[in-house]
């Protein structure tokens, strides 16, 4: 067994304070309310050890208690590792509990399976302007708009935190029932997300697992994420690395499940300035068929 890096052994001295002194000092989320095209979802008011975990319970707009427990801690993982428990065996079980969610999700979930081909084919008919990352993220979201589905553009942004990294992130989703907050997210880029340095091969069987593109309730996301955090932190710790910020759990939650502003324009307020016939302007263009794409062969990395 691989011998623990020498800061592992001072972090687990202090695990059991640090938990209780979380415990006394967690709080209930507030919430806040706002309307328009665009909206921001209500960040939670927690105190400065809980308020850094940003997360999105199913069918909510802000983090409560319960979903912050499931999403489990550091402290935790330091406990886990302090067992001793294999690598191979604990990534054998994230690999097939990110199996078992994504198999359960799209278990006789039509409406699922619908916005995922759509999904695919929008990226297709979109590949000569996939350099162009958040543009392209945009079209696809419009055509989305054109097939009938309540597509937005969701661009997730947090601030530094006590033990967590200011950060932004863009992802898509689909509103089923705006009344009940009922929505699928969809990531065109998820799996690479999920890059580590010298990643060990317990964790490139964990990576290999997860979807290039994600078609998922908030719910299945977080499950998904925690599971592949886990095995990041792990490869990172068995090569004796430290898990950056931008790395840790809470702040992978964040991307797709923590505050966000939601929007639907084809293009984004900035585009007038774009230059002619490139950027924004140009992927603008082509969705609404100004410009007819060229053909496109079968990409072999967005098989599902």
């Amino acid at each position: 067994m691989t011998s623990p890096c020498p800061s592992s052994r001072a972090k687990r001295a202090t695990a059991s304070l640090d938990a209780a002194a979380r415990a006394r000092l967690a709080v209930v989320p507030g919430s806040a309310d706002s309307s328009g095209s665009e909206h921001k979802a209500a960040a939670a008011a927690l105190s400065s050890l809980v308020n850094e975990y940003l997360l999105e319970a199913d069918g909510a707009t802000v983090p409560s208690a319960a979903v912050l427990a499931a999403g489990g801690s550091d402290v935790e993982d330091d406990e886990h590792d302090s067992r001793g428990d294999s690598g191979s065996a604990a990534a054998v079980e994230e690999v097939e509990e990110i199996t078992r969610v994504l198999d359960a999700a799209g278990s006789g979930d039509d409406l699922r399976r619908r916005i995922f081909a759509d999904v695919v084919d929008a990226m297709r008919e979109l590949e000569n302007v996939r350099a162009e990352r958040s543009a392209f993220r945009r079209a696809v979201m419009s055509l989305l708009r054109e097939r009938v589905h309540d597509a937005g553009l969701c661009k997730a942004r947090w601030d530094k935190t006590s033990g967590m990294a200011a950060g932004s992130y863009e992802y898509i989703d689909v509103v089923i029932a705006a009344a009940e907050s009922m929505r699928y997210i969809v990531d065109i880029g998820f799996a690479g997300e999920f890059e580590v340095a010298r990643p060990t091969e317990d964790y490139e069987a964990v990576r290999s697992a997860l979807p290039e593109v994600l078609v998922a309730r908030p719910d299945d996301v977080r499950k998904i994420v925690t599971a592949a955090s886990s095995a990041a932190r792990r490869s990172l710790k068995r090569r004796c690395l430290s898990v950056p910020l931008w790395r840790k759990r809470k702040f992978m939650l964040a991307k797709w499940l923590g505050p966000y502003r939601r929007t639907v324009n084809a293009v984004p307020t900035s585009a007038g300035t774009a230059v002619a016939g490139g950027g924004a302007s140009a992927v603008y263009r082509t969705v609404h068929g100004f410009q007819a794409p060229p053909q496109i062969m079968t990409s072999t990395g967005l098989s599902g």
